[in-house]
């Protein structure tokens, strides 16, 4: 994983030749890219830890459609795998930054998918 880049710290140039110089702190890192690990499960607890969110809210996230956990047998207990996890976060950013409804959330992630399929389908024909 790596960071994407770095906030720019800019000071006036009376600033700059009034102050003392003081130390560079590090600002924290803006971004990491989202590689999520193949076969890697978590349970409804870990999930809803790592994604910040009450575990209510995946279970209504599941029900609605917009997060598909893996079924483990033999009990068929959920689990999620890091990619639901990611999903779980873009929803809560999109509700609480935006206000997006879950009726919205579900025709967007729809309508993602979908463009998904499109996409992979047209690596294929080119391809041939």
């Amino acid at each position: 994983m790596g960071a994407v880049g770095r906030e720019i710290n800019v000071q006036s140039k009376e600033n700059l030749v009034s102050k003392k110089s003081v130390p560079d702190i590090q600002p924290p890192l803006a971004l990491e890219l989202f590689q999520p690990k193949p076969n890697v499960f978590y349970s409804l607890d870990a999930a809803a830890h790592l994604a910040g969110v009450p575990r209510r809210s995946i279970l209504i996230y599941c029900r609605a459609g917009l997060v598909r956990p893996v079924l483990q047998p033999p009990y068929e207990m959920m689990v999620f795998t890091e990619e639901a996890i990611h999903a779980i976060r873009r929803i809560e950013h999109l509700r609480a930054v935006h206000g997006v409804g879950l009726a919205w959330l579900k025709a967007m992630f729809d309508l993602l998918e979908e463009v998904e399929h499109l996409r992979a389908e047209l690596r294929f024909l080119r391809n041939r």
